[in-house]
C-alpha cells in the first residue's frame, strides 16, 4: 500500500529535509509539502492523506490551529498527526494534544526518529483501514424508496449488517465461553470471518493469559446478572497494537435468565496515546527525554522509603556542568541544546539498569544510584561520569570540550528528605566547583576526606611512575615434598615520598579504579624480566618468578604481547616467568582471554589461578585453559587446623587439579602445623611467612648465590 504524507512547515529548508527523509524510507512512500498551511487545507479538502507531518510555529495557522481545522473535517478525522516543535514548548504540545495530535518530533530531527515514527503511526493507520475496508465488503443496497416495503426478516438483515459494520466490537459468549455471535470488525482483528470463529471457545481463539482474563470476568456477569465496570484491553493485530475501551453486559433470554455475556469495546488506540503523551510531557525534560524534577522527586521517596525499610545504601549525584553559560552565550541557544542532548544520552548510557537520571533544569543532571557496596563504588562511577562527559563533543561540526563537578549525598545516611537532600548534594557540588571544577565531593566530612584521599592518591600514582618510586620485593615458594624453593612471587612497593612504604593494599584499587593498573601491570612484567635477566648476568640461579595480571590488564591491551615483548627483550628462558590470574578472570570467560593464555603457555609461560575458592569458576573453565597451577585462597588455610571441612576442601582442590595436570599451592600458610596438613593433603607447594617473608633483591642474592636453596620446617 502507497502512503501519502503531507508535510506542513513555513520554512523552504525544512520541507527540503522531511521531503528528503521521506525519500529515503523507500519508493512506497511520497511526500507533498506545503509552506502555507491554508493551501494544505485546501489540499486535503479534495485529497486523501495517511501521515501528516506539521511545524508548530506557522505565521497563518500554527500547528494546533491546523490540526483542529483538519479534525473538523470528516476526511481528516481519523488521520494520523505529528507535530514537530522546537526546544521546550510544553504548552504548545497540550494546545496541540487538545486539537488532536497524535505524537511530537523534537527539532533538529533525525532521519532515525523520523522513520520510526512516520512507520508506527501508518502501521497503525493502515490497520484501521484495513479493518474498516473489510467490514464493509456487503453494504446494504436498499433504496429509501423500498424502506416501508421491508420485511420483518430484511430489518433483521439491516440491523446484522449495521452491526457487522459498525467499527466496534461486539461478541456474545454462551455460558460455557462458546462464541455465539462475533461482528465482521471484530472477527477481521484475528484475521478470520465471523463464521469461523462462531462456536468456538475463547482458549481456541485468544492466548492463554487474554482467555483467562475474560473468562474471569465472564463469570463474574454470570453470577452477579449485572454489568462489568468498564476495562481497558489490547488487541494485538498484524503486529500493531491497538487498545479498546470494553463492557461487559448480561445476555438474557425472553425469561429474563442470563444465558451468556455480551461484550463491546470502543478503539482508544488514537486518546490513550495522546494521554501517555500528556503524562509523559508532564514527568519528564522534552529537551533530553530524560525525567524531569516531578519524576525525581516520586523516584527519591521510593528510594529512601527502600534504604530504611530494607537496610540498603543509596546515592544522590548532582552533576552540574562546568562553563556551560560559555559555551549557550558564544554558540548560541540550539548549539547549547545540541550540547545538553548529547551529554544525557553518555548519562544514560553509564547508569546501571536499577539507578535512575534526571534532568532537573538548566545544566544540572540528577542520578540516584541504587544498591551501593561502599563509598568506592561511587567514587568510580563518579570518575566513570567525569571522564565521558569530558570527551570531546561534535556540535555543528565543531569540536567542543566540557567538564562538570559532582556533589554526593548518602541516602539515608546523610537525611531522610528528597528536597533537603537535593540541598546537600547542591552544597557538595559548589564544593566541588570551589575545588577546581571536574571533580566529585561528598557532603558528609568524613567520605568527602575519603573521596579526596583517593583523588590525591591517584595524582600520586601517576608521579610514583613517572618518577620510579616502585620496586619490587620476591616472596619465596617452598615445594612441600623437598622443601626445595621452587618459585618466586613478585610483589610491588611504592616508596612513597611522603607516607612512606606502601604496599598494595594501599593503593592498587584507586590504581584499577582509575586505569593506572595497565601502567603498573607493564612496568612490574618488565621490572620482572630485567630481575630475571640481572640473575642470568651474575650466573646465578633462582627459580621461576610469577607476577600477578588483572582483568582489566587483559580488557585493555594486548597483554600476552607485552609480556613476550619483554621476555625476548630480556632473553628470559621458558619457564623463568608465570603470570597469576585471578578468578575473576574466569568469571568473565571470553574467547579474547582464552587465546591470550594459549599464546602464553604456546611460549613457555606458566599459568597460575589465584586466590582459587573464593568466586565461582566453572570446572569447565579450569578443564578448558591453560593453567598449569592453582593457588588456594589464604581464607581456607587459616581454617585448616580447626576445621575438617576446610581440610576436606582443600584435599579435593587438590585431587581436582592433579586430575587436571596442575600443581597446587597453598598460600598464607604461618605455622608448621597447617605446613603439615597441607603436604598431607596433596598440596605440593606452600607460600608465607612460615617459609619467607618477602626478599629485596639483595636477600634473594643472599639465598641463592652458593646454589639452590633449601627450606628446612623448625629451622625458619
Amino acid at each position: 500500500m502507497h502512503a501519502r504524507i503531507v508535510i506542513v512547515d513555513d520554512r523552504a529548508t525544512n520541507l527540503r529535509i522531511y521531503a528528503q527523509f521521506v525519500a529515503m524510507m523507500g519508493p512506497e512512500y511520497s511526500a507533498t509539502c506545503f509552506q502555507n498551511a491554508l493551501e494544505a487545507l485546501e489540499y486535503l479538502d479534495k485529497n486523501d492523506a495517511d501521515l501528516l507531518i506539521v511545524d508548530y510555529r506557522m505565521p497563518d495557522l500554527n500547528g494546533a490551529e491546523f490540526i483542529r481545522a483538519v479534525r473538523a473535517k470528516t476526511s481528516g478525522s481519523y488521520i494520523p498527526a505529528i507535530i514537530i516543535t522546537a526546544r521546550q514548548d510544553r504548552e504548545c504540545r497540550i494546545s496541540a494534544l487538545d486539537a488532536g495530535a497524535t505524537d511530537f518530533l523534537q527539532s533538529p530531527v533525525s532521519d532515525t526518529e523520523f522513520r520510526e515514527r512516520a512507520e508506527l503511526l501508518l502501521a497503525q493507520h493502515r490497520k484501521e483501514l484495513e479493518l474498516a475496508a473489510r467490514t464493509a465488503q456487503n453494504p446494504l443496497n436498499t433504496h429509501a424508496s423500498d424502506i416501508e416495503n421491508v420485511s420483518i426478516s430484511t430489518a433483521k438483515s439491516m440491523l446484522e449488517q449495521i452491526i457487522d459494520t459498525t467499527p466496534i466490537l461486539i461478541n456474545a459468549t454462551d455460558r460455557n465461553g462458546k462464541f455465539l455471535f462475533m461482528n465482521s470488525y471484530q472477527s477481521q482483528l484475528f484475521g478470520k470471518e465471523p463464521d469461523q470463529l462462531v462456536g468456538k471457545p475463547l482458549s481456541d481463539i485468544l492466548d492463554s493469559n487474554f482467555a483467562e482474563q475474560e473468562t474471569r470476568r465472564n463469570i463474574v456477569v454470570l453470577e452477579t446478572g449485572r454489568a462489568t465496570t468498564s476495562y481497558e484491553q489490547k488487541y494485538v493485530s498484524d503486529g500493531v497494537d491497538l487498545t479498546f475501551h470494553c463492557t461487559k453486559s448480561p445476555l438474557t433470554n425472553i425469561d429474563g435468565q442470563t444465558i451468556g455475556v455480551l461484550t463491546t469495546g470502543v478503539d482508544i488506540t488514537a486518546r490513550k496515546f495522546a494521554e501517555e503523551h500528556r503524562t509523559h510531557l508532564a514527568l519528564h525534560d522534552m529537551l533530553t527525554g530524560l525525567p524531569n524534577r516531578v519524576l525525581l522527586s516520586e523516584r527519591m521517596r521510593t528510594t529512601i522509603d527502600d534504604c530504611v525499610k530494607n537496610g540498603k545504601v543509596a546515592a544522590l549525584l548532582l552533576l552540574d556542568l562546568d562553563r556551560f553559560k560559555i559555551i549557550n552565550d558564544t554558540r548560541g541557544h540550539q548549539a547549547g541544546d545540541m550540547l545538553l542532548r548529547q551529554v544525557a544520552d553518555r548519562i544514560s548510557n553509564l547508569v546501571g539498569p536499577r539507578d535512575f537520571a534526571a534532568r532537573i533544569g538548566g545544566d544540572e543532571f540528577a542520578i540516584i544510584l541504587n544498591d551501593v557496596r561502599d563509598t568506592q563504588d561511587i567514587n568510580v562511577q563518579c570518575m566513570k561520569l567525569l571522564s565521558q562527559i569530558g570527551l570531546p563533543y561534535s556540535i555543528g561540526g565543531v569540536e567542543q570540550l566540557i567538564g562538570a563537578s559532582i556533589g554526593v549525598t548518602m541516602i539515608p545516611e546523610d537525611n531522610l528528605s528528597s528536597d533537603e537532600l537535593l540541598r546537600l548534594a547542591d552544597l557538595a557540588m559548589y564544593e566541588a566547583k570551589s575545588n577546581g571544577r571536574n571533580c566529585h565531593c561528598f557532603f558528609s566530612p568524613r567520605l568527602n576526606q575519603i573521596a579526596q584521599y583517593n583523588a590525591g592518591l591517584e595524582a600520586d600514582l601517576r608521579e610514583g611512575l613517572d618518577k620510579s618510586q616502585f620496586f619490587l620485593e620476591y616472596q619465596p615458594i617452598v615445594e612441600t615434598i623437598t622443601g626445595n624453593y621452587v618459585g618466586l612471587e613478585a610483589l610491588i612497593r611504592w616508596n612513597h615520598p611522603k607516607k612512606g612504604l606502601l604496599l598494595p593494599n594501599d593503593f592498587m584499587r584507586v590504581a584499577n579504579d582509575s586505569g593506572l593498573i595497565d601502567r603498573i601491570g607493564s612496568w612490574v612484567i618488565e621490572a620482572a624480566c630485567q630481575q630475571i635477566a640481572a640473575f642470568n648476568d651474575a650466573g646465578v640461579v633462582i627459580p621461576h618468578i610469577a607476577v600477578n595480571v588483572s582483568p582489566r590488564q587483559f580488557e585493555n591491551q594486548n597483554m600476552s604481547a607485552n609480556i613476550l615483548d619483554n621476555i625476548a627483550k630480556y632473553n628470559v628462558p621458558a619457564g623463568k616467568l608465570s603470570v597469576e590470574i585471578t578468578e575473576e578472570l574466569l568469571l568473565d570467560h571470553n574467547q579474547h582471554v582464552h587465546e591470550e593464555l594459549f599464546k602464553l603457555r604456546e611460549n613457555g609461560v606458566d599459568i597460575s589461578i589465584d586466590d582459587f575458592g573464593t568466586g565461582y569458576s566453572s570446572l569447565q573453565y579450569l578443564r578448558d585453559l591453560p593453567a598449569t597451577r592453582l593457588k588456594i585462597d589464604r581464607t581456607f588455610i587459616s581454617r585448616i587446623e580447626h576445621s575438617s571441612a576446610d581440610r576436606a576442601i582443600i584435599s579435593t582442590i587438590a585431587h581436582l587439579a592433579h586430575a587436571l595436570d596442575m600443581r597446587v599451592i597453598a598460600e598464607g600458610v604461618e605455622t608448621e602445623a597447617q605446613y603439615a596438613l597441607l603436604r598431607a593433603s596433596g598440596c605440593d607447594e606452600v607460600q608465607g611467612f612460615l617459609v619467607g617473608r618477602p626478599l629485596s633483591v639483595g636477600q634473594l642474592h643472599e639465598l641463592f648465590d652458593h646454589g639452590p636453596a633449601q627450606f628446612v620446617v623448625g629451622q625458619s
